[in-house]
Protein backbone atom coordinates (compact mmCIF):
# COMPACT_ATOMS: atom_id res chain seq x y z
CA UNK A 1 0.00 0.00 0.00
CA UNK A 2 2.93 2.61 0.73
CA UNK A 3 4.59 1.80 -2.52
CA UNK A 4 1.53 2.59 -4.59
CA UNK A 5 0.61 5.71 -2.49
CA UNK A 6 4.36 6.67 -3.14
CA UNK A 7 4.06 5.44 -6.98
CA UNK A 8 0.60 8.11 -6.66
CA UNK A 9 3.06 11.02 -5.56
CA UNK A 10 6.04 10.60 -8.06
CA UNK A 11 3.00 10.35 -10.85
CA UNK A 12 1.12 13.55 -9.78
CA UNK A 13 4.37 15.28 -9.25
CA UNK A 14 5.64 14.15 -12.64
CA UNK A 15 2.35 15.22 -14.24
CA UNK A 16 2.57 19.15 -13.05
CA UNK A 17 5.98 19.70 -13.40
CA UNK A 18 5.77 18.75 -16.50
CA UNK A 19 2.67 20.52 -17.46
CA UNK A 20 3.80 23.82 -15.87
CA UNK A 21 0.69 23.40 -13.48
CA UNK A 22 1.87 25.41 -10.10
CA UNK A 23 -1.04 25.24 -7.35
CA UNK A 24 -0.24 28.23 -5.54
CA UNK A 25 1.85 31.53 -7.49
CA UNK A 26 2.11 34.27 -4.81
CA UNK A 27 3.98 36.66 -7.57
CA UNK A 28 2.51 39.95 -8.08
CA UNK A 29 0.23 39.38 -11.40
CA UNK A 30 1.14 41.59 -14.24
CA UNK A 31 -2.40 43.86 -14.37
CA UNK A 32 -3.72 44.20 -11.42
CA UNK A 33 -7.63 45.07 -13.11
CA UNK A 34 -8.85 42.96 -15.63
CA UNK A 35 -12.47 43.95 -17.14
CA UNK A 36 -14.44 41.88 -19.47
CA UNK A 37 -17.75 41.16 -21.08
CA UNK A 38 -20.21 37.88 -20.16
CA UNK A 39 -23.20 36.76 -21.28
CA UNK A 40 -25.64 33.54 -21.22
CA UNK A 41 -28.38 31.19 -19.95
CA UNK A 42 -29.96 31.09 -16.58
CA UNK A 43 -32.14 28.20 -15.30
CA UNK A 44 -33.93 29.93 -12.35
CA UNK A 45 -36.62 28.76 -10.03
CA UNK A 46 -37.61 29.61 -6.22
CA UNK A 47 -36.63 27.35 -3.29
CA UNK A 48 -37.45 26.92 0.25
CA UNK A 49 -41.28 26.20 0.75
CA UNK A 50 -42.05 27.51 -2.80
CA UNK A 51 -40.33 24.82 -4.68
CA UNK A 52 -40.85 25.07 -8.72
CA UNK A 53 -39.46 24.26 -11.89
CA UNK A 54 -36.81 25.85 -13.34
CA UNK A 55 -37.35 28.93 -15.81
CA UNK A 56 -34.56 29.83 -18.81
CA UNK A 57 -33.70 33.25 -19.27
CA UNK A 58 -30.18 35.18 -19.73
CA UNK A 59 -27.38 37.10 -18.36
CA UNK A 60 -25.21 39.56 -19.04
CA UNK A 61 -23.10 42.14 -18.05
CA UNK A 62 -19.83 43.91 -17.01
CA UNK A 63 -17.10 41.74 -15.28
CA UNK A 64 -13.95 42.60 -13.36
CA UNK A 65 -11.31 40.91 -11.59
CA UNK A 66 -9.38 42.48 -8.88
CA UNK A 67 -6.27 40.14 -9.08
CA UNK A 68 -4.01 40.39 -5.88
CA UNK A 69 -1.55 37.32 -6.58
CA UNK A 70 -1.50 35.03 -10.06
CA UNK A 71 -3.36 32.57 -7.81
CA UNK A 72 -6.14 35.09 -6.00
CA UNK A 73 -8.42 37.33 -7.19
CA UNK A 74 -12.16 38.83 -6.34
CA UNK A 75 -13.90 38.38 -8.68
CA UNK A 76 -16.82 40.53 -9.45
CA UNK A 77 -19.19 42.38 -12.02
CA UNK A 78 -22.63 43.66 -12.24
CA UNK A 79 -24.66 41.78 -14.20
CA UNK A 80 -28.57 41.98 -16.08
CA UNK A 81 -30.18 38.80 -14.80
CA UNK A 82 -33.63 37.16 -16.23
CA UNK A 83 -35.09 34.92 -13.44
CA UNK A 84 -38.52 33.63 -12.41
CA UNK A 85 -40.09 30.36 -12.16
CA UNK A 86 -42.51 27.76 -13.81
CA UNK A 87 -45.09 26.33 -10.78
CA UNK A 88 -45.30 22.28 -10.70
CA UNK A 89 -47.87 21.19 -12.78
CA UNK A 90 -50.46 23.86 -14.63
CA UNK A 91 -50.03 27.18 -14.13
CA UNK A 92 -48.21 30.42 -15.82
CA UNK A 93 -44.69 31.28 -14.96
CA UNK A 94 -43.67 34.18 -14.25
CA UNK A 95 -40.19 35.91 -15.00
CA UNK A 96 -38.16 39.41 -13.18
CA UNK A 97 -35.37 41.38 -14.40
CA UNK A 98 -32.20 41.45 -11.69
CA UNK A 99 -29.27 43.36 -11.10
CA UNK A 100 -26.73 41.00 -9.61
CA UNK A 101 -23.44 42.48 -7.81
CA UNK A 102 -21.62 38.58 -7.30
CA UNK A 103 -18.00 39.65 -4.73
CA UNK A 104 -16.32 36.36 -4.81
CA UNK A 105 -13.02 35.35 -3.90
CA UNK A 106 -11.72 33.52 -6.87
CA UNK A 107 -8.57 30.66 -6.42
CA UNK A 108 -6.58 30.69 -9.59
CA UNK A 109 -4.83 27.49 -10.86
CA UNK A 110 -2.52 28.41 -14.32
CA UNK A 111 -1.57 25.74 -16.58
CA UNK A 112 0.04 28.19 -18.48
CA UNK A 113 0.58 31.35 -19.57
CA UNK A 114 -2.28 31.61 -21.80
CA UNK A 115 -4.60 28.98 -19.45
CA UNK A 116 -6.58 30.09 -16.52
CA UNK A 117 -8.70 27.53 -13.91
CA UNK A 118 -10.94 29.70 -11.64
CA UNK A 119 -12.91 28.51 -8.77
CA UNK A 120 -15.20 30.98 -7.33
CA UNK A 121 -17.19 31.62 -4.20
CA UNK A 122 -18.54 34.33 -2.12
CA UNK A 123 -22.01 36.81 -1.47
CA UNK A 124 -23.73 38.44 -4.19
CA UNK A 125 -26.67 41.07 -3.58
CA UNK A 126 -29.56 41.15 -6.63
CA UNK A 127 -32.35 43.87 -6.51
CA UNK A 128 -35.25 43.19 -8.43
CA UNK A 129 -35.52 45.61 -11.56
CA UNK A 130 -39.08 44.42 -13.11
CA UNK A 131 -41.39 41.30 -13.29
CA UNK A 132 -44.33 40.06 -14.61
CA UNK A 133 -47.89 41.95 -12.80
CA UNK A 134 -47.58 41.08 -9.69
CA UNK A 135 -44.15 39.72 -9.27
CA UNK A 136 -43.01 41.56 -6.74
CA UNK A 137 -46.26 42.26 -4.68
CA UNK A 138 -45.26 38.08 -4.06
CA UNK A 139 -41.58 38.60 -3.47
CA UNK A 140 -39.06 41.12 -2.10
CA UNK A 141 -37.13 43.33 -4.49
CA UNK A 142 -33.77 42.75 -2.59
CA UNK A 143 -32.13 39.75 -2.62
CA UNK A 144 -28.74 38.24 -0.68
CA UNK A 145 -27.01 34.37 -1.03
CA UNK A 146 -23.77 32.68 -1.52
CA UNK A 147 -22.74 30.96 -4.91
CA UNK A 148 -20.69 29.20 -6.43
CA UNK A 149 -18.78 28.53 -9.71
CA UNK A 150 -15.97 27.81 -11.55
CA UNK A 151 -14.51 29.09 -15.15
CA UNK A 152 -11.91 28.71 -17.64
CA UNK A 153 -9.85 31.27 -19.22
CA UNK A 154 -8.01 30.41 -22.51
CA UNK A 155 -6.06 33.50 -23.90
CA UNK A 156 -8.73 36.14 -23.93
CA UNK A 157 -11.71 33.87 -23.91
CA UNK A 158 -13.58 32.77 -20.70
CA UNK A 159 -16.33 29.89 -20.52
CA UNK A 160 -17.64 29.65 -16.73
CA UNK A 161 -20.85 28.24 -14.81
CA UNK A 162 -22.09 29.40 -11.56
CA UNK A 163 -24.93 28.62 -8.71
CA UNK A 164 -26.50 31.36 -6.37
CA UNK A 165 -28.63 29.91 -3.80
CA UNK A 166 -30.40 32.71 -1.63
CA UNK A 167 -29.89 32.63 1.60
CA UNK A 168 -32.43 35.27 2.39
CA UNK A 169 -36.26 34.45 2.81
CA UNK A 170 -37.98 36.88 -0.13
CA UNK A 171 -41.78 36.14 0.77
CA UNK A 172 -43.55 39.39 0.59
CA UNK A 173 -47.18 37.66 0.81
CA UNK A 174 -46.98 36.91 4.94
CA UNK A 175 -47.47 33.66 6.29
CA UNK A 176 -44.74 31.14 7.58
CA UNK A 177 -44.05 30.03 3.92
CA UNK A 178 -40.57 30.72 3.11
CA UNK A 179 -38.99 31.62 -0.77
CA UNK A 180 -35.74 31.88 -2.24
CA UNK A 181 -34.31 32.41 -5.36
CA UNK A 182 -31.97 29.96 -6.67
CA UNK A 183 -30.15 30.42 -10.29
CA UNK A 184 -27.93 28.85 -12.24
CA UNK A 185 -26.30 30.10 -15.24
CA UNK A 186 -23.73 29.21 -18.13
CA UNK A 187 -21.73 31.83 -19.35
CA UNK A 188 -19.22 32.98 -22.07
CA UNK A 189 -16.80 35.76 -22.13
CA UNK A 190 -14.47 37.99 -23.49
CA UNK A 191 -11.50 39.59 -20.95
CA UNK A 192 -9.40 42.86 -22.38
Amino acid sequence: MKKLLVAAIAILATIGASAQVSFWDGNQPEKRLTWGVRAGMNLSSLGGDAETDSKIGFKAGVSADINIVNSFAISTGLFYSMQGFEPKGDGDGMTAGYLNLPIYASYRLNFAEASQLQINFGPYLAYGLHGDDHYFDMVKRFDMGLGVGAGYTLKRWFLGIDYQFGLMDINDMGGDGTIKNNNFSVTIGYNF
